[in-house]
């Protein structure tokens, strides 16, 4: 019995010695993650490259980095508009547009739900804004760790080329998708993305919360009676967005 025993513990240590078997301890600052972004990263949209160096945590680098190189040639359209930009699209043609379309479905949701109305949130969501957010948000870190610790046990003992790298981050499908967009690729960046709330007596009944979609508006039905508007007097507005799930955001589409 006592031989078994030391047998038995000896296993993972000649494991390690011969590089085999479950990875030792890894964290995420591990140089591994930083090799990655460097290899993945080259020849990428130069403003893409620059918000990366904005994120210091190096997880959730990777993960941004996932999210633009799967954007491919549709990166630099997609990008966040500059605050010049931002400030001209309302009185932009599309811009009128898209009030007029607005208003419609703000007007057929009250006529068909009396008693309840439509707040609208037409601010848009800059750069620094994004970072902020992407920075600090817990589902952030929970999608980011799992995509480091998926290529660290994929990786172990070994040293994967940049080409290697981008397919597998291109490839790679997240456990739980992050409740925020990677910075630069915010609907709201391009002042074309709203949030609609159901409100009621002057109250908030359905905000645009993540934690409780499902409940305040599947289960409720406001994501359905949105969607009849959006029918009905949106015809340009497309959504609700897919992933991450938010039943209240539309975003305009000439």
């Amino acid at each position: 019995m006592r031989t078994q025993f030391v047998l038995a513990s000896l296993v993972p240590l000649a494991a390690a010695l011969i590089g085999v078997g479950v990875p030792t301890a890894w964290s995420a600052n591990d140089d591994g993650v930083r090799d990655w972004v460097t290899l993945a990263e080259q020849g990428l949209y130069a403003p893409a490259r620059q918000t990366l160096a904005r994120i210091p945590d190096d997880e959730r680098r990777l993960l941004a980095l996932r999210a633009y190189l799967r954007a491919g040639d549709t990166l630099s359209e997609r990008w966040s508009w500059s605050a010049a930009q931002i400030a001209a699209y309302p009185a932009s043609t599309e811009g009128r547009e898209a009030g007029a379309e607005l208003q419609a479905v703000a007007s057929a949701f009250a006529r068909d739900n009396p008693g309840y109305q439509l707040r609208i949130n037409l601010q848009p969501r800059s750069l620094e804004r994004q970072l902020q957010h992407w920075n600090t948000n817990a589902s952030v870190a929970r999608t980011a760790h799992a995509l480091a610790t998926n290529l660290a046990h994929r990786w172990v003992g070994s040293r994967p080329g940049a080409t290697v790298v981008r397919q597998a981050l291109i490839q790679w499908t997240p456990p739980e998708a992050a409740a925020l967009a990677a910075p630069g690729l915010s609907p709201h960046g391009q002042a074309r993305a709203f949030d609609f709330q159901i409100m009621h007596a002057g109250r908030v009944i359905a905000a645009d919360d993540y934690a409780s979609a499902h409940r305040r508006w599947d289960i409720a039905g406001w994501t359905m009676r949105l969607q009849r508007a959006v029918m009905e007097a949106g015809p340009h507005l497309s959504g609700p967005l897919a992933i991450p799930y938010e039943p209240w955001h539309y975003a305009y589409r000439r």
